[in-house]
């Protein structure tokens, strides 16, 4: 017999989620080590070199967020460069470069009100160089003006514009270290054109749309420590953006990390610049006959020192919408995110999900919080529908963000449970996840756990709301009964639908409510109940040889939608009688009986009752008879089955 237990599943995580990693420190103390070399070559007889001068751009200098403990070199620091100077040397190799102690502080300038976009002209005295168009950074090009406007449409409040342009570049921009990207910067135009690229384009773009609205922002280049399998070494050189916010400084923007607002401890600022391509190195040399060939910067750094692990603030929570399932259903996942501080706040959120789980469409997002705000973000998933059904399973989910913070919850997976589809998935999908006066809002509908099929019931839904603010104009819905209502204050509306259940099985109830400040919608299950129906099946010997063992299988299915209870089987016939008993029938059940020599006749009756109860108690039965045919060709044999036809007669 089958016997029904539980799998939990274990989460494994797609990334390093709850690992402590270097990003999650309060400060870092970097040992840097930047190497260059080239090589003074002869191109005829009679070369001669009178000097050499190399100016090095990229290297660390104090700002608010890295203090420069040491700095060693051979060269002279003046303006933002390292000279260095040869004289009267010989043709072959020359090295250049300096150790630096750095150290990275968690330290962010923080935007903690609306700061007013567009950015007035007086605000820009003395940025205005960083609103200019380059080479890489083509703000003039008119799809970059076309993409930037239009996503700025309508926006009054300048990091909501700056977070706008971050996430549709990390969005829509393929990270791609194809031949083109990796060995020469490639402009914003085409960048926005091709969809791929890595730091220093997706940068680029940023920065681009960014000064075609009039914003000043620069391009950083610098350091950064990195986990993913594409690199050889994980710090490696990279590019991220800046913007200007009047009154509170450069705001950092890196795309490809998914920070926007600010940059984790591992990033080390080496030159902050108006376009990516101008050179780290330049060169000049008096002589004679000779070339100078530059190798590529060589970067190496340790971590000396590790501050204190600091605490994530904002706040993850999560919400599964149906905690059972059946196999092959959808369901949806909310996270709730809260910005606990007073300052803006953006958080790249995931999902992770065991491989019984498919995550439809887009995985991770970028949200964006004010000061003090909670928002709601919404993920659909697909449960496998080719599980075992003598199991039911527990599966875990987590949301984890940039920072490895997380919230996990779980449901349950069983054969006999509720199946989404994901039309009826689609149904409760938000929107705009901005209108966050939607969590003020609640919903209840008076659905019995159970309702008998072919009768009709008057379900009551009420929406309350719960918050400090009167709401209008209301679209409020009840599948597709729809009424147009104002809702004050601590106020609630009731209005009823009638259920017809003609159908046996899960029925569910959709609720919406919508405006122009709110957005919510849920959906409340109930089941329909039938009476509970067994189909037995009795599967004799066609012919048996008398003296032989007799083999009888006996199938049960459920044929309804409820499960019948206490079940209790029977077959008897002559000289053998055999019980089962089952406390509740879900699917196919199956039992074997071996009868050795039992006193039959020619014609056996053989008769099978299955009894069994529904939940409230009430009593069901089924009986098949059936006529087991025994034969022999022995002499001896045959006397005996007709022996045994007369003590029957007689017993």
């Amino acid at each position: 017999m089958k016997k029904v237990i539980f799998i939990v599943i274990l989460l494994v995580y797609i990334s390093t989620v709850s690992a402590v990693s270097l990003y999650d420190y309060d400060h870092l103390i970097l040992n840097l080590k930047v190497d260059g070399t080239f090589d003074l070559i002869s191109t005829q007889t009679g070369s001669s070199i009178k000097e050499v001068k190399t100016e090095l751009s990229l290297f660390p200098q104090d700002n608010v967020r890295q203090k420069i403990i040491a700095l060693n070199t051979d060269g002279i620091v003046k303006n933002n460069h390292i000279n260095y100077l040869w004289t009267n040397v010989q043709v072959g190799q020359k090295k250049y470069g300096y150790e630096a102690t750095v150290q990275t502080n968690n330290y962010r300038n923080k935007v903690s009100q609306k700061i007013a976009f567009p950015v007035s002209p007086e605000k820009l005295k003395g940025f205005e160089q960083y609103t200019k168009a380059t080479e890489t950074i083509d703000s003039n090009n008119i799809n970059v003006i076309n993409k930037a406007t239009e996503l700025a449409d309508g926006e009054d409040d300048l990091f909501k514009v700056s977070f706008k342009l971050a996430e549709w570049v990390e969005r829509n921009i393929k990270y791609d270290l194809n031949t083109l990207t990796s060995t020469a910067s490639q402009s914003a135009s085409w960048t926005l054109e091709n969809k791929e690229g890595v730091c220093d384009e997706m940068t680029s773009l940023f920065v681009a749309m960014a000064r075609s609205l009039g914003i000043p922002a620069r391009f950083v280049s610098g350091i950064s420590y990195s986990t993913s399998d594409l690199f050889d070494e994980p710090w490696q050189p990279h590019g991220w953006g800046e913007v200007y916010f009047p009154d509170i400084g450069w705001v950092s923007f890196d795309i490809t990390f998914g920070e926007y607002g600010y940059v984790d401890v591992t990033h080390i600022n080496l030159r902050d610049g108006f376009d990516p391509k101008e050179p780290a190195t330049e060169f000049e040399w008096i002589a004679n006959n000779v070339d100078l060939i530059a190798e590529d910067l060589d970067f190496n750094v340790k971590v000396i020192d590790q501050g204190i692990l600091i605490e994530d603030d904002i706040i993850i929570s999560t919400d599964i919408h149906a905690s059972k399932v059946g196999f092959g259903s959808y369901n949806r996942v909310k996270g709730i995110i809260i910005n606990n501080e007073d300052y803006y706040q953006a958080t790249t959120l995931q999902l992770a999900v065991p491989k019984e789980i498919e995550i439809i469409e887009r995985n991770k997002r970028t949200i964006l919080l004010a000061p003090g705000e909670r928002k709601e973000t919404y993920w659909t998933l697909k449960l496998n529908n080719k599980l075992d059904e003598r199991y039911w399973y527990e599966f875990p989910i987590s949301i984890y963000s940039e920072k490895n913070k997380s919230a996990t919850d779980s449901f349950r997976a069983e054969k006999s449970q509720q199946i989404y589809s994901f039309d009826e998935i689609k149904q409760l999908e938000v929107k705009s996840e901005d209108k966050t006066y939607s969590q003020k809002i609640s919903f209840d509908c008076e659905t019995p756990e159970t309702i008998q099929q072919n009768t009709s019931l008057k379900i009551p839904c009420t929406i309350k709301n719960t918050g400090n603010q009167n709401l209008k104009e209301i679209n409020f819905c009840i599948e597709d009964i729809c009424g147009i209502v104002d809702l004050a204050i601590n106020q609630e509306i009731t209005e009823e639908i009638i259920v017809k259940t003609e159908t046996a099985g899960w029925q569910k109830i959709f609720v919406s409510a919508e405006n122009k400040d709110i957005e919510i919608k849920e959906a409340f299950e109930f089941q329909v109940t039938d009476k509970p129906l067994i189909n037995t099946e009795v599967m004799l010997p066609k012919s048996l040889e008398y003296g032989k063992t007799a083999n009888i299988k006996i199938k049960i299915k459920k044929e309804s939608f409820v499960s019948p209870q206490n079940i209790k089987i029977l077959i008897e016939g002559p000289g053998f009688e055999n019980i089962w008993t089952l406390n509740n029938l879900n699917d196919e059940q199956e039992f074997n009986l071996q009868l050795n020599n039992p006193p039959f006749s020619f014609n056996n009756q053989v008769i099978t009752t299955v009894n069994w109860k529904d939940q409230d108690g009430n009593d069901y039965n089924t009986k098949t008879i059936q006529t087991l045919r025994v034969h022999s060709d022995n002499i001896g044999s045959k006397m005996k089955m007709v022996l045994n036809v007369f003590l029957k007669f007689f017993a």
